[in-house]
């Protein structure tokens, strides 16, 4: 083994011991420092004879420090026996050497903080993945974002309707995801039939089944676009239930004698409140959200004196231009000096039923009965006793008309009144309405088969007067 030396002029505290290569062929002389620190007085003791050497290798220190010397001592042979005599080789050797122990617990220590690190991540990533797959967690941060307007319908926020209808869905969701839990990618056809069988099975009607379907594609398509799954085919797997009459509560619309003797009824306080913001809504065929937030300035004239009301409606952000055709509107707007009260659609549906059965006593068809359906609610409470319904001789629930009245009849009410005139067209009528589909404004028309008869008649009727007596209709 080679020697190892002090290269210090101090005499007591700790030094490093140095080894010297040399050769002739090639010429090489180089000091290694070997790293290795001894106690000078320790070491001067041990190298002063054979036996202090031999007494110093049975020490611990000793014995370290030997072993510490035989490893860069081989070190540096494995190195010369092949040439190589460069001293940065030399000192990389020697230091693997004496720092061999702390270097592995330092690669067992980034070694532990690597795996540590890709744990981390791999939880990291599946709590983001099952993030991601969790339907409910999505739904429930789209709702919480139209309702704080963080989330919009294009530039514009949501309104609340639209928000209620998104809530209903999640609460319906919920309860199916409860013994039907999927994720993304588990949608398919198979899947939303089993929906749509949950909401039957539940009561929904076909109306509001057909809603929350159409709410239920929009979900995975916004979540589609937002890379939350790559299921494409589940926007193919929803088809809407068809509506059948014998699904449908019954839609009635209230006859213009109707409503002129509802204007007559001496009301006052919230009845006659509630009385005047429906007839409202049936002057100017238009939605509750838009005819019960109605202001001074919503009543204006065109540049021709056409007394009318200018709104943008609410649900669909279009413009509309209703002229005035009727002056009870007037007389009504008068009485509140142009700000029609705001009443709660809930208070309205209460009130109007009870204020049109009084009308009955002296306005006998409002008391008419028509066959409907029960509502879920309707059906739940009578499953529970807590109400009876009528029903006909073939089984069929019947109920009085003004039963079958709510906030949305005074649109349909105002747009069949409006058709019955005969005086406009269709482009006319839904441009007052609203409607941008014919066929959506064509089902608010809500005539009998006897009515519809009747309607023809009367054009004949009107037509053979202007006609020769001769003319054939056809």
């Amino acid at each position: 083994m080679r020697t190892f030396f002090l290269r210090t002029k101090n005499a007591v505290g700790y030094a490093t011991l140095y080894t010297r290569i040399r050769k002739r062929n090639p010429n090489v002389d180089i000091f290694v420092n070997s790293l290795i620190q001894v106690d000078i007085i320790a070491w001067e003791k041990a190298n002063s004879g054979l036996e202090e050497w031999n007494r110093f290798l049975k020490t611990k220190d000793g014995k370290e420090i030997y072993s510490k010397m035989q490893g860069v001592d081989s070190a540096i042979g494995n190195l010369t026996d092949q040439g190589i005599y460069e001293k940065f080789l030399i000192d990389e050797a020697v230091a693997n050497v004496i720092y061999k122990e702390e270097r592995e617990q330092q690669r067992i220590k980034e070694e532990e903080e690597r795996k540590a690190q890709e744990e981390q991540m791999r939880i990291e990533a599946e709590k983001e993945a099952t993030r991601k797959a969790d339907v409910i967690l999505f739904m429930q941060n789209f709702l919480d974002g139209i309702r704080s307007g963080e989330i919009k319908n294009g530039a514009e926020t949501y309104n609340k309707n639209t928000c209620k209808v998104w809530s209903n869905f999640l609460g319906i969701l919920k309860r199916f995801y409860e013994t039907n839990p999927f994720t993304w990618t588990d949608i398919n056809k198979t899947l939303t039939d089993r929906f749509l069988c949950f909401m039957e099975d539940e009561g929904y009607m076909v109306k509001s089944i057909n809603k929350y379907l159409i709410c239920f594609r929009a979900m995975v398509g916004y979540a589609l676009e937002q890379g939350l799954h790559d299921n494409t085919t589940a926007l193919r797997a929803f088809s809407k239930k068809k509506v059948q009459e014998s699904d449908k509560a019954k839609e009635i619309y209230l006859t213009g004698t109707e409503l002129q003797a509802l204007y007559e009824m001496n009301l006052d306080g919230l009845k006659g409140t509630v009385r005047d913001v429906f007839l409202v809504g049936c002057y100017t065929c238009q939605r509750f959200s838009d005819y019960s937030r109605l202001e001074r300035e919503n009543f204006t004239t065109t540049s021709k004196g056409t007394k009318i009301v200018r709104i943008v409606q609410e649900k669909t952000g279009n413009s509309v231009v209703i002229p005035i055709l009727n002056d009870n509107l007037l007389r009504i707007a008068e009485r509140y000096d142009y700000e029609i009260p705001h009443v709660n659609d809930v208070v309205l549906n209460r009130y109007i039923k009870q204020i049109l059965k009084e009308l009955s006593e002296t306005v006998p068809t409002l008391a008419r009965l028509e066959r409907t359906v029960l509502t879920m609610k309707e059906r739940a409470k009578e499953e529970r006793g807590e109400v009876s319904f009528m029903r006909d001789a073939k089984g069929y629930v019947v109920k009085p008309r003004y039963d079958l009245v709510s906030s949305h009849t005074a649109r349909r009410s105002g747009i069949t009144n409006l058709y019955l005139t005969g005086l406009f067209d269709s482009f006319q009528m839904m441009s007052v309405s609203g409607h941008k589909d014919e066929k959506t404004f064509n089902e608010y028309i809500k005539l009998s088969s006897d009515e519809i008869a009747d309607a023809i008649a009367k054009k004949l009727e009107e037509r053979n007067k202007n006609k020769s007596s001769n003319e054939c209709l056809f």
